[in-house]
């Protein structure tokens, strides 16, 4: 039994040894990403390495990294040196895209500032359709849903102008051909300028039009 033991701890011992003494891919891999963004002038992430014939048995640190081709939009073949020896590889990458996430529950009808949101990097096959890249595209603008914290802001989650509030008053211009009706009336719901607006006359009766300054809806009959 304690021959067994001794040999397990021997045994664990040469592995933890032999491991320390790898090659470690993920230097590769950063000083890559950062070649190919010179080449490409963005940001990536690389995926798997493969390399071709044979691949570094020891720990080194590779230099003299050199992109021989770029075999289609995410895979390139390159060459590096460890120890005095050169290589090949292939590996593949994806452009990270910046997008903006939210740092707290966003609560519907909130003007989104600043502190609000968090600009992170994104592989571009993950980022959702319709997701905001620029950050000047979210600040001030209004939600028109509840967000949850850490969620990917989106174009359709937002109001495209800052809406008006539902029970504003608002002037409402009724128009029949060369008839111009001037009165007021209330919004039922939100609405931005450019769109639909409902409201309600003074009379009681509810009609629809369309919001053309933030206090004036224009109807026509």
């Amino acid at each position: 039994m304690r021959k067994v033991l001794v040999f397990l701890i021997i045994f664990i011992c040469f592995l933890l040894i032999s491991s320390s003494f790898a090659f470690d891919s993920s230097i590769l891999a950063e000083l890559l990403s950062k070649e190919i963004k010179t080449s490409v002038n963005q940001k990536v992430q690389i995926g798997q390495i493969k390399f071709i014939g044979f691949e570094p048995q020891k720990s080194c640190i590779p230099e003299n990294i050199k992109i021989r081709e770029i075999k289609r939009p995410s895979s390139i073949e390159f060459t590096f040196n460890c120890n005095a020896r050169q290589y090949r590889a292939l590996a593949n990458y994806e452009i990270l895209t910046t997008v903006y996430v939210t740092q707290r529950v966003l609560k519907r009808g909130e003007i989104i500032k600043q502190e609000d949101i968090l600009e992170i990097q994104q592989p571009l096959s993950r980022i959702p359709v319709g997701a905001i890249t620029e950050r000047n595209l979210i600040i001030g603008k209004t939600l028109k849903k509840t967000l949850a914290k850490g969620l990917i802001i989106k174009e359709d989650y937002l109001y495209p102008n800052t809406p008006v509030k539902k029970g504003n008053v608002v002037s409402v211009i009724l128009q029949s051909g060369q008839v111009t009706i001037m009165t007021e009336g209330v919004l039922k719901s939100d609405a931005v300028v450019g769109g639909n607006a409902w409201v309600r006359l003074q009379t009681g009766k509810e009609i629809v039009g369309k919001l053309i300054d933030k206090d004036k809806v224009r109807v026509g009959l």
